[in-house]
């Protein structure tokens, strides 16, 4: 223990930016358990989406969406989410939910609408719509 105090004192700004990876990795790894929606995966959509009938929501802005969205898609943007437009939608309480957002924007008090109506299965794409496009899974393109 006094060898480790000494290497603290001697080596001050190295334990210090030791100690802050350290409590990075620690976030990092604690994040998932505390997000009320989960991350899934382009493959890990489209099972939820073939096997339990999964929704998909877009909520980036029109101009996003007609640029290319996934089919059968709903369009609601992020700031339209209330919760008159989460029951105006008539989702099941049984199907998933899986959300497209766009960027990291403070995303749980939208989730919380749609936990309130009892949907509790909700997931958001990884890497949204950028990631899908990349592995050359089909969108549908709106041209005006």
């Amino acid at each position: 223990m006094n060898n480790i105090l000494s290497f603290i004192s001697n080596n001050f700004i190295l334990s210090t930016v030791w100690f802050f990876l350290l409590n990075i990795i620690i976030f990092l790894i604690f994040k998932p358990f505390y997000l009320k929606a989960k991350l899934v995966s382009n493959f890990d959509a489209i099972k939820l989406i073939n096997e339990r009938n999964a929704k998909i929501v877009d909520t980036r802005s029109l101009e996003l969406y007609n640029s290319g969205h996934i089919l059968n898609s709903i369009h609601i943007p992020l700031k339209n989410i209330s919760f008159k437009k989460v029951q105006e939608l008539n989702l099941s309480t049984l199907n998933p939910v899986i959300l497209i957002i766009n960027s990291s924007e403070r995303n749980n008090k939208y989730i919380k609408n749609f936990l309130d109506n009892g949907i509790k299965n909700i997931y958001i794409l990884k890497n949204g719509i950028a990631s899908w496009d990349a592995e050359n899974l089909p969108l549908v393109i709106n041209k005006k």
